[in-house]
């Protein structure tokens, strides 16, 4: 017997699921990609409580993670707060940039590939 003849005229097929296949081509397209660091750095004027703020709202930080990567700009003058696909670490700093100068900070980042 063949796979339609066992079909009646109620059952249908299980439609592709086409957003799916997108989303894997997507990820397996960013894993692909080269990463870049996302590296903040420290200044005197921007406010702990900002920085941490941003590392959870933008960077999708734990609040733990970002109290550390906070401190370690505070403490060492720079820290890497992601590694990310560069057009995904540049739409990053970018929303965090423009945050940071809303709000009156210098509060800055740099991106170098990672190795």
């Amino acid at each position: 017997m063949i796979w339609s003849d066992c079909m009646s005229a109620s059952q249908t097929a299980v439609p592709y699921d086409t957003d799916t296949e997108k989303e894997q081509s997507t990820h397996q397209e960013e894993d692909l990609e080269p990463l870049w660091k996302v590296i903040a750095h420290d200044d005197p004027i921007t406010t702990m409580e900002f920085v941490v703020r941003i590392m959870v709202q933008i960077f999708k930080k734990p609040l733990i993670f970002a109290e550390a990567i906070m401190w370690q700009v505070h403490n060492e003058g720079l820290s890497v707060v992601d590694t990310l696909p560069k057009a995904e670490a540049e739409r990053r700093v970018k929303m965090a940039t423009m945050a940071a100068r809303l709000e009156g900070f210098p509060f800055r980042f740099t991106l170098e590939p990672a190795d």
